[in-house]
């Protein structure tokens, strides 16, 4: 069952990083048909019509949906770190779709998320385990991420002109996380309760509550990532949400759900040292994205011209 876990996360991982590469070239390309001062509702119909957003929005459907599989079938810090990969896969996208040269620091990037996610997995899978949560546990992650959403909203509505893309980003990938969790604790609780015959008992309106938490989540991280889109690149929000996410729900997993209870101490010095090395790779790619290749672009216009 791990196996599984880990294969639908990797795949989800893939195409996570195919949308972000679509839906960021659909914001872009909606933006340009509709210029400053263009009616909300025009910009709004100018993206949903624009194919390689829909179809960027449809592979990130599919890959939230085996991300679900994923955390169904193993635990939270197993599944949650497979995400830096799209950072990853969204760099060879870039170098083979637009002609880009991956330098030498950004190639030590990608072997260093590829190794420091390695290592965090297999560490993650031998000490932590999948249980779940009691309400006790959940009641907090619902609490902290309700201030969460206010801040948010708050911010929107006073300083939504202000904030450089990356910002947009970070918040998006903090309310992911948040549903990554909760969702999370609601499939193993929906498990347990189907092994009981218990599903539709007592505890069915506290779980109609976590699903609705982590829809609220899920939608304010949607909306922010859009945000971000329209001011950066897709690689730059790639990369805040490769961070933010998997950070954040692996800190509330252990910190909340209890999903490293009885671990050995040596195990959190490996896997703080194998996110370390991660979130280096995820620095050193940020600072040195695939850029294009003059050569190579030179000779594909002479190709075209001739």
């Amino acid at each position: 069952m791990l196996a599984w876990g880990v294969a639908a996360a990797l795949a989800g991982a893939v195409l996570l990083a195919l949308g972000a590469q679509l839906q960021g070239r659909g914001v872009r390309s909606a933006a340009d048909r509709s210029p400053r001062g263009t009616p909300w509702h025009r910009r709004l119909r100018a993206l949903l019509t624009d194919v390689g957003w829909l179809r960027g929005t449809g592979l990130l459907v599919l890959a939230i949906l085996l991300q679900l599989v994923g955390l169904l079938l193993a635990p939270l810090p197993v599944v949650q770190p497979l995400g830096v990969l799209s950072l990853v896969v969204a760099a060879l996208l870039t170098h083979r779709l637009e002609r880009a040269r991956i330098s030498a620091r950004g190639l030590g990037g990608i072997i260093a998320c590829v190794a420091g996610t390695g290592g965090f997995v297999v560490t993650a899978a031998l000490v932590t385990r999948s249980s779940a949560a009691p309400t006790a546990a959940v009641v907090p992650v619902l609490v902290i991420l309700g201030a969460l959403l206010t801040g948010l909203l708050a911010l929107v509505l006073t300083r939504r002109k202000r904030l450089p893309a990356v910002a947009w980003a970070i918040a998006g990938g903090a309310c992911f996380g948040f549903t990554a969790t909760l969702m999370k604790a609601l499939l193993d609780r929906s498990s347990v309760a189907i092994q009981r015959g218990d599903l539709l008992g007592p505890a069915l309106p506290f779980s109609l509550l976590i699903l609705a938490a982590a829809g609220a989540a899920g939608l304010a991280g949607i909306s922010l990532v859009q945000r971000a889109y329209a001011g950066g690149s897709a690689g730059l929000v790639v990369a805040a949400l490769t961070v933010v996410d998997p950070l954040m729900a692996i800190a509330l997993g252990i910190a909340l759900l209890g999903q490293a209870s009885g671990a050995p101490g040596w195990s959190f010095a490996v896997l703080a040292a194998a996110e370390a090395v991660a979130l280096a790779g995820v620095a050193l790619m940020a600072r040195n994205p695939p850029r294009p290749d003059e050569r190579a672009v030179a000779a594909a216009s002479t190709r075209s011209a001739g």
